[in-house]
């Protein structure tokens, strides 16, 4: 049975809460100072309020890349780790995958896991 509108929209919400406490997390590894900092600069400079976050995945992808150059990818595995913690959904990366290496080899961007967790999870 199809789940109604409302089961579709209580799912997106959820993930959308998983997904922002997974990022808060692994910001939180780096010191409550970076994590504030993050927080800060992303609201004030790209509008763009922690609870937003998973609404503009591609701008936080790009701030962390500005940011922290190549090690936004750890950051951004990291996220993904958390997520998939949270969720358990089925996204074909194996525990193998979760290095740089092999992160930019199989083409897995933070945004494209995001999207297919989201969808994975909500049933879209």
């Amino acid at each position: 049975m199809q789940d109604s509108l409302q089961d579709k929209m209580c799912k997106l919400d959820k993930f959308d809460e998983s997904l922002s406490e997974a990022i808060d997390e692994a910001l939180t590894s780096m010191g409550a100072p970076i994590k504030n900092t993050i927080y800060f600069k992303l609201e004030t400079s790209l509008n763009i309020p922690k609870s937003e976050i998973p609404n503009h995945i591609g701008e936080f992808t790009d701030f962390l890349y500005r940011t922290f150059g190549l090690g936004a990818s750890r950051v951004e595995i990291k996220c993904m780790e958390n997520l998939n913690s949270k969720i358990k959904v089925r996204i074909r990366v194996n525990k193998d995958e979760w290095s740089v290496s092999k992160w930019i080899t199989e083409g897995m961007t933070f945004e494209k896991y995001v999207r297919s967790a989201r969808i994975n999870y909500c049933n879209l």
